[in-house]
C-alpha cells in the first residue's frame, strides 16, 4: 500500500522507535512539535519491540496527529498473530516476548490496535505546504525512481522494502551506491540501526539511530531534512 497524506503545518519524522516511548516524549518536549498548529509526527516503522513500552508505542496510532509506514517488526506481529507459528518464532527472537507477558487487559487492548497495525501502508509520500515531497519507507525503496511505487510494486517488493539493507550496508562499508531516487525530494528511511547521527546521502536520509541499541531517537523537522 502506497498512501499520500498532505500536511499544513510542519512535518517531523523520528527514527525506528522498538519501545522507547520515554525517549520520544523526551525529544518532543525538546522540539517545537505543536499538533493544534497542523503539525504532525511521522514513524519510519518498528514501534515495538527491544524497548519497554512496545504497547503504549503502538497506541500512538490512535493520535490523529501521528503516522507512520509498516516496520518489519510489525509485519512479524501481524503473521504471528495471524497463527503463523515460524514468524512467532521469528518475531519472539528478534524482541517480540513482550506480548507473552502482558496481562489479560493488556493483551486485549493489543488485539484492539492490530486494525491500525493492519492499515499501514509500506510506502508513504508527504506532501508539504510549500510542495516539497518526503518520501518514507522503512528499509529501501528498491527502486531508482520514487514514482514507481505503486500497489502493484509494493505488492510485490513488498519484503524488500521491509528488509532490504544492500544499499546502507554497501555506503557504511565504503562502497559506491546510487543516492540520488528520482519523483521525490527526499527518502526517510530506518531499519538499520547508525551509530552517533542520522546520515544523508543524496537525497536519501537514514533516521534509526538505535534508540534501543544504547542509542538514541532521532527526531527531525522537514527543514533539517531538506536544508542542503
Amino acid at each position: 500500500m502506497h498512501r499520500h497524506i498532505d500536511v499544513s503545518g510542519t512535518a517531523w519524522f523520528m527514527g525506528d522507535l522498538h519501545g522507547c516511548l520515554s525517549q520520544l516524549e523526551a525529544a518532543l518536549a525538546r522540539s517545537d512539535f505543536r499538533p493544534e498548529r497542523g503539525d504532525v509526527l511521522i514513524a519510519v516503522g518498528d514501534l515495538i519491540d527491544r524497548g519497554p513500552d512496545s504497547l503504549a508505542c503502538l497506541a500512538l496510532l490512535e493520535q490523529p496527529w501521528f503516522y507512520s509506514v509498516l516496520g518489519n517488526h510489525e509485519a512479524m506481529l501481524l503473521e504471528a498473530m495471524a497463527g503463523d507459528r515460524q514468524a512467532g518464532a521469528l518475531w519472539r527472537r528478534n524482541g517480540g516476548e513482550w506480548a507473552d507477558q502482558l496481562a489479560r487487559g493488556e493483551r486485549r487492548r493489543l488485539y484492539q490496535l492490530l486494525p491500525r497495525v493492519r492499515e499501514l501502508p509500506l510506502v508513504l509520500t508527504v506532501r508539504l505546504a510549500g510542495g516539497e515531497r518526503i518520501g518514507v519507507v522503512h528499509a529501501d525503496p528498491i527502486t531508482h525512481d520514487w514514482r514507481l511505487l505503486d500497489e502493484a510494486f509494493c505488492e510485490r517488493y513488498r519484503r524488500d522494502l521491509l528488509w532490504q539493507r544492500q544499499r546502507i550496508t554497501t555506503l557504511l562499508l565504503g562502497g559506491h551506491i546510487d543516492a540520488q531516487i528520482a519523483g521525490i525530494d527526499r527518502v526517510v528511511m530506518g531499519h538499520t540501526p547508525l551509530r552517533g547521527h542520522w546520515l544523508r546521502r543524496g537525497n536519501l536520509c537514514w533516521l534509526d539511530t538505535g534508540a534501543a541499541y544504547h542509542g538514541h531517537l532521532t527526531l527531525l523537522d522537514q527543514h533539517t531534512l531538506l536544508a542542503g
